[in-house]
């Protein structure tokens, strides 16, 4: 299952559904209003930033960037100083600056719902490939590491 609903398709659908949220719901339940919105516009920029970011190390690593599939390399630089799951972390940070931007109440419920599913099934799945394939160093990092922030 996780091979049909990797996180960008999640994502794409998490986006989707707050565009239609407004869209369909438009005068109401709406939540932030005026220049606020640029802070939406903000963290959409940070949110799109940090998955490519992470991408581009994977890349120069030359480690794969499947979930399903076995890791290559331990990527402990940039991004992942910090968070354990910056790509995650992006994304999340995009959905709340797209929640913001289009500043619907009901949109919120689609980051919720993507931190869910990357937290309790995503990255789960992830560590235990991790810990299989690095053993110590990974336990180690994931002492010194958060797994968001």
């Amino acid at each position: 299952m996780r091979q049909i609903l990797l996180p960008p398709v999640l994502l794409a659908l998490c986006l989707m559904a707050i565009a239609g949220t407004h869209y369909f719901l438009k005068d109401n339940y709406i939540l932030v209003q005026g220049s606020f919105k640029f802070v939406g516009y903000g963290l959409i920029l940070v949110g799109i930033s940090l998955p490519i970011w992470g991408a581009r190390l994977f890349r120069h690593y030359k480690t794969n960037i499947i979930p399903y599939k076995n890791p290559d390399r331990m990527v402990t630089s940039g991004p992942f100083q910090f968070s354990r799951n910056p790509m995650y972390l992006g994304m999340f940070i995009l959905l709340i600056g797209v929640a913001i931007s289009y500043g619907n109440i009901m949109g919120f419920i689609f980051p919720i719902i993507y931190f869910s599913v990357a937290h309790f099934w995503y990255i789960p799945f992830e560590e235990e490939k991790m810990l299989d394939a690095f053993g110590d160093e990974f336990l180690t990092y994931k002492t010194k590491v958060r797994r968001w922030l």
